[in-house]
């Protein structure tokens, strides 16, 4: 960019000044010495943001930002990609997750297939959910099951995107290596930690509930106290799962074939049934 230093011969700033004066971005404003450089360099960005295609591109001063003037003063106002780019990592900052895949985070409803009525009706769902909770009314979240690749974590990856650009915070788990994660922090503040917000987040949202290999422990100190508390404080939470939320996940839970443990197990999907709607999707192959 072209600058001028005020303390030079003073017919090259009035020149410089008069040559702003006649670019046709600059027409209106009042340039003298003392703000003629920032013109310059508006005028500049002008162009450069005219010709940018996206913030890798830029080649502004600040990238993602513009010079402009204001009453007295330039300040620096963010051009539209930045805004997208800032737009979506507020958005992203509002989904938590744990052991799931990143590009869960670009799952899109947009791109949510439609094309069966199981599909279909998960889809009518997730838009009155999301509608409702920026109503402050509490509604049931959903249970999703079906066979293996049938884009169940694709699902809970749009619910939680959508939940996001809502301002609603969410976690997306991937259930198994969860325990994993819980069994290793026995003893230690971690544990207490991760059941604390597993109760607390706003939308709690488990992928592939029932491959883990359950325990009392788990079942009993984790999955029933969790569940109970989302339960009782109206806190949403949604599943996927290749089990029925029947006798499937009822053998899952009860690990033994003791009456006890069978109650217990009973236990576990009442509360689930306080929490979900349960809707099986068809078992056709998806690919994104």
């Amino acid at each position: 960019m072209r600058k001028i230093n005020i303390e030079s011969n003073e017919k090259d700033v009035l020149d410089f000044v008069e040559e702003l004066k006649k670019d046709p971005l600059l027409e209106g404003y009042d340039i003298n010495p003392w703000n003629a450089n920032n013109f310059a360099l508006f005028a500049e960005e002008q162009r450069n943001c005219s010709k940018c295609k996206g913030l890798a591109s830029c080649k502004n001063t600040n990238q993602g930002y513009m010079l402009k003037p204001e009453n007295d003063d330039f300040v620096l106002f963010p051009c539209k990609f930045k805004k997208e780019a800032n737009k979506k990592e507020n958005e992203n900052q509002k989904i938590k997750t744990l052991f799931v895949p990143k590009n869960i985070l670009q799952a899109d409803l947009s791109e949510y297939d439609t094309s069966t009525e199981h599909r279909k009706k998960i889809y009518e769902y997730i838009v009155k959910f999301i509608q409702n909770m920026k109503e402050n009314i509490f509604t049931k979240g959903l249970y999703i099951h079906g066979g293996f690749a049938t884009g169940k974590t694709f699902i809970l990856g749009c619910i939680a995107n959508e939940l996001a650009r809502n301002g609603i915070e969410s976690l997306i788990i991937y259930f198994p290596d969860l325990v994993v994660e819980l069994k290793n922090s026995i003893g230690s503040s971690r544990l207490e930690e991760l059941i604390n917000y597993l109760k607390s987040v706003d939308v709690l949202l488990l992928d592939d509930l029932g491959s883990e290999n359950m325990t009392p422990w788990l079942r009993d100190e984790v999955l029933g106290p969790v569940l109970n508390y989302r339960l009782m404080e109206e806190k949403p939470v949604f599943i996927s799962s290749n089990l029925n939320p029947g006798e499937e996940l009822e053998e899952q839970l009860a690990t033994s074939k003791s009456r006890a443990d069978s109650l217990k197990a009973q236990r576990i999907i009442s509360r689930l049934n306080g929490l979900v709607q349960t809707i099986e999707l068809d078992n056709h192959s998806y690919k994104r």
